[in-house]
């Protein structure tokens, strides 16, 4: 395997990942710091951001009051202030 194809399989992934989020950001017409603790997104996630990937990267049954309960922030918390200050991790049923 040659060194460029070594480096395909190391870097493509990371460039796939990092080109995700401002695709779910347009598909739900959502600023980035709505799901991720950074105004610009990627990286760790709030509330949302958790609920979004454990729920198979939609909103679906997605209740904004509850979830924030559950998480421990108010609800319309979003970057930094709707980091998770409970243990939160939901799950697609």
């Amino acid at each position: 395997m040659g060194v460029a194809s070594t480096l395909f399989l190391l870097i493509g992934p990371l460039t796939m990942i990092a080109s995700a989020t401002p695709d779910f950001a347009k598909k739900e017409k959502k600023s980035c710091n709505h799901c991720h603790l950074k105004p610009e997104g990627g990286g760790e996630r709030g509330f949302r951001g958790l609920y979004y990937k454990g729920h198979r990267f939609s909103f679906k049954g997605f209740v904004e009051k509850a979830e924030a309960k559950k998480a421990g922030v108010k609800p319309g918390a979003v970057g930094a202030a709707s980091k998770p200050t409970r243990p939160y991790a939901p799950r697609a049923k």
